[in-house]
């Protein structure tokens, strides 16, 4: 078995106890609150995220990790083992990605011995935590660090997001909504569904009324050609309201069983400053053509 470390950051949403599981590392995006800046899940949990968020008059900004720090991170992990594989957040979407293959360059070029691969995933939250979930257990079976890389890079690809939001007001502040459809969004109880593509986050279609809404989303996912003709039924879900990502846990058991939910997660400050609280998501499994 080859000496791999896996490694994400915050845009992850990686759930703690499987960081811990698999020994994954993490590199911490940051928080600024105005002149207040806090390391995402060392200086601010989420449930205060969400608190501050709510409380703060301005936007909230997200910034990735320092330079320095992404450096001595990748530095460590890089001379104490064989290889690193580091799966990153979207690079359409942030600079993080290409600093760390700066990095992981230069790293490499001081130290021909080391062995860095950087993954550009272009997706978010727990499309990197699964993937990487995933890879932990490819080393597990005994798969080399090259057979990781290629298989992780098309499995990330496999699951397909509808995401729904409580609130249409962060992503008109974040200016992912104009205010007029924010406006009219919110007086006809139109909400948007988003999903992923290109590495953005973007309207993929909406819903109406406030009443069954995960009923309408679990109907959206139903209609998907490439969910039906998808032979695993499996799922992802993330929130920022527990009792709604356990509504929705507990209607996909019904109608998939009980092994269908792969892994349940929270959003974090990355994702979160654009949702707000009382946002979910639902992962699935799709049958797609990975080139």
């Amino acid at each position: 078995m080859e000496d791999i470390k896996i490694i994400v950051d915050t845009g992850s949403d990686i759930p703690p106890e499987l960081a811990e599981k698999y020994d994954i590392g993490i590199l911490r995006f940051l928080s600024l609150f105005g002149e207040d800046t806090y390391v995402q899940g060392e200086d601010i949990t989420n449930e205060e995220f969400y608190d501050k968020l709510e409380a703060f008059d301005g936007f909230p900004t997200t910034s990735q990790t320092p330079y320095g720090d992404m450096y001595d991170f990748l530095k460590k992990e890089a001379e104490a083992h064989s290889h690193v594989i580091y799966f990153a957040l979207s690079g359409a979407a942030s600079g993080q990605f290409q600093t760390a293959s700066i990095i992981s360059r230069e790293l490499m070029e001081e130290n021909p011995k080391l062995d860095i691969r950087v993954v550009n995933t272009m997706k978010y939250s727990l499309y990197i935590a699964n993937t990487a979930v995933h890879a932990a257990e490819m080393i597990r079976a005994g798969k080399n660090v090259d057979e990781i890389v290629e298989e992780c890079s098309h499995y990330v690809l496999t699951w397909r997001t509808y995401l729904l939001v409580d609130t249409l007001k962060y992503l008109e502040k974040g200016g992912r909504l104009s205010k007029t459809a924010a406006f009219v969004g919110s007086l006809l109880d139109i909400k948007p569904v988003l999903g992923i593509e290109g590495g953005l986050v973007v309207n993929s279609d909406k819903l109406r009324g406030k009443k069954k809404l995960v009923d309408k989303l679990l109907a959206k996912i139903e209609e998907d050609e490439d969910f039906i003709a998808c032979d695993k039924k499996e799922f992802l879900v993330v929130q920022s309201d527990d009792e709604k990502g356990r509504e929705v846990c507990e209607k996909l058991r019904e109608r998939y069983g009980d092994d269908c939910v792969k892994m349940y997660g929270e959003f974090g400050p990355l994702i979160g400053t654009h949702v707000g609280r009382g946002a979910y998501a639902i992962l699935c499994r799709v049958a797609v053509e990975v080139a």
